[in-house]
């Protein structure tokens, strides 16, 4: 593993954040999608595009629906 950081107050490895499938580099935005659409306690994530291609549906709508779960309130975002 590269190093260390705090993700808030939980330290973890970089390595932790990049998608299972292709190996780039897990946003907060990535995590959510992922835990909103495939399971809440997972502790690895995919990125949008290999979650929109495991699930079927184009990055757009996965992007759009991520906003509509913000605007809704959702606290994975």
């Amino acid at each position: 593993m590269t190093g260390s950081y705090k993700r808030g107050n939980i330290p973890v490895y970089e390595d932790r954040y990049i998608c299972i499938k292709c190996g780039k580099k897990i946003g907060k935005l990535d995590e959510g999608l992922h835990k909103k659409m495939i399971n809440r306690g997972a502790e690895q994530w995919m990125c949008v595009d290999c979650l929109g291609e495991y699930i079927g549906v184009s990055r757009e709508e996965l992007l759009k629906k991520a906003e509509y779960f913000k605007k809704m309130g959702c606290t994975l975002f």
